[in-house]
């Protein structure tokens, strides 16, 4: 079974060598804005490419502080704003799934909260996925309700009880491998789990030419857009319905105009 470890430390290409050296698969990183007292624990693009180029894939979070999600909706909504511009900057591939983490002993009466947040942050996070990272009862709470589509459960605070509806299970916490200290994780299927390779280039290649082949979340925007005659096409060719066939758009461009449009930039 792949298995691999998640920290806060920043990995060189020397460490990420190493832990792989030592049979690991991934490694579970923070996708958090690279400032104030984030800025150590935070997953940059160079870290992001080390990783991979060591033969690493990559798992990420989302933590700012343990029990952030108890802010509910509202919290939930900046949040996958600020987890999508994070993303933009790594050049995450649309294919990983974006964690937010529980990482407190959550009560049940925190739980109505805990769901809102998910799923406000899941409104918000562009094409993503969305998973969680806790303990066993907020993955089981959040699964029975089909909340999430990835789900990464914590050994603590869970009782020793494996939840069913695992992708990864964090077995093993506070460990140190080749010198760095880590959590251990099992993911039986990296690619369920939204586990990922740092590919730049190839999400880079991806070009969108007509209305039709853009991304379902991505539309709204770019309907809004072409409606103000603010985005035209390249070179002025239309197709039956009056959309430009040329729009020449890369993913991360969609990106950027979906976070800015969700920012409220383009408000008349």
């Amino acid at each position: 079974m792949p298995k691999g470890i998640d920290c806060a430390q920043r990995l060189s290409a020397r460490t990420a060598g190493a832990i792989k050296a030592e049979g690991f698969d991934f490694a579970g990183r923070y996708l958090v804005p690279a400032v104030g007292t984030l800025k150590e624990k935070a997953l940059t693009r160079a870290e992001a490419k080390a990783i991979t180029d060591a033969g690493l894939k990559l798992l990420t979070v989302w933590e700012t502080t343990a029990d952030r999600v108890k802010g509910g909706a509202s919290a939930g909504a900046a949040d996958g704003r600020r987890a999508l511009a994070c993303a933009a900057e790594i050049e995450m591939p649309s294919e990983g799934i974006l964690y937010f983490a529980v990482d407190y002993d959550a009560p049940k009466t925190d739980f109505p909260a805990i769901e809102a947040y998910f799923r406000a942050a899941r409104a918000h996070t562009g094409g993503y996925e969305v998973g969680v990272y806790g303990p066993y009862r907020v993955i089981e709470y959040l699964a029975e309700r089909e909340v999430c589509q990835g789900y990464w459960q914590c050994v603590g605070w869970s009782g020793g009880q494996v939840s069913g509806y695992r992708d990864v299970y964090q077995a093993q916490w506070n460990k140190i491998v080749a010198g760095v200290p880590v959590d251990i994780n099992d993911c039986p299927d990296m690619a369920r789990a939204g586990i990922w390779d740092y590919l730049p280039e190839e999400v880079s290649e991806v070009r969108y030419n007509r209305f039709s082949e853009l991304p379902d979340w991505a539309q709204p925007t770019i309907q809004m857009l072409l409606d103000r005659k603010a985005l035209v096409g390249s070179g002025g060719g239309v197709d039956d319905d009056g959309y430009p066939t040329d729009l020449d758009l890369s993913l991360d461009m969609l990106r950027l105009l979906v976070i800015e449009d969700r920012a409220g930039v383009f408000e008349a």
